[in-house]
């Protein structure tokens, strides 16, 4: 039995079908983050939006509305890129999980379409496993499909608007994709913090490179993208499948 969209059936249908045994999603996308000339500045929100309604069809959850709005600090010298501070975030979040931890759910999943977005998120849900009791797991967008986004992607490193991003929305929305705008940039990486790939030390940067993308758009297509999505749904399938069956 797939899973539903809260925002698409009644209050009398939610009364039904949400409580202790309920995985709620809460899907966090950047709806107005600058990524490059090329791509939209909803490229999160299409992307997350994507992945949500993927994962919905395939298993018995609710899906919240996807948010929009959220924490992107490194951003917020590029004209309309928003970014909510982190306590603000944190707490807003909280709201939103704290209105169903009081009909009895135990168990939440937020996909996190965001980079900056998922230190806040953790603290969050540590909060939620101290004081309430209930598990809130929250992905990892570095992770997810990592190892075919790897293996095909040629760009000698990214992050943003490069060639995973890009390909992802030749994927899902070709019509919003500037290939001819497409280019190779790359933010500084102070020596020491990443070796072999690793980080070694946490450093807050900003996005400082002229075009706002870091990595190497132009080897983008839709092929990588539809492959690179399919991999994170089914990262996100499989340890769904294990949460489900995770007593609270």
């Amino acid at each position: 039995m797939k899973g539903i969209s809260l925002q698409d059936i009644t209050f009398e249908q939610a009364n039904e079908l949400i409580g202790e045994d309920s995985i709620i999603m809460l899907p966090i996308g950047g709806g107005s983050k600058e990524h490059g000339n090329h791509l939209p500045m909803g490229t999160d929100y299409y992307v997350t939006e994507w992945v949500a309604r993927q994962i919905t069809e395939k298993f018995t959850l609710v899906c919240l509305p996807t948010l929009s709005y959220a924490h992107f600090p490194a951003f917020i010298e590029w004209k309309g890129s928003v970014s909510i501070a982190a306590d603000n975030f944190i707490n807003f979040v909280k709201d939103i999980l704290l209105s169903f931890t009081r009909f009895g759910v135990k168990k939440f999943v937020i996909l996190d379409g965001g980079v900056s977005t998922r230190l806040p998120m953790k603290i969050l849900a540590t909060t939620m496993n101290n004081d309430y009791g209930v598990k809130v797991a929250v992905t990892n967008v570095v992770g997810l499909g990592k190892e075919t986004h790897d293996a095909l992607c040629q760009q000698k490193r990214g992050g943003h608007g490069d060639e995973s991003e890009t390909s992802c929305m030749l994927h899902i929305k070709p019509e919003l994709v500037h290939m001819d705008k497409a280019t190779e940039d790359y933010t500084e990486i102070v020596p020491g913090t990443v070796k072999n790939g690793v980080e070694k030390v946490y450093l807050p940067m900003r996005m400082s490179t002229a075009s706002g993308i870091n990595g190497n758009s132009t080897l983008a297509t839709s092929e990588k993208g539809e492959k690179i999505l399919n991999a994170m749904v089914e990262d996100i399938l499989v340890f769904l499948k294990a949460f489900s069956e995770y007593r609270v």
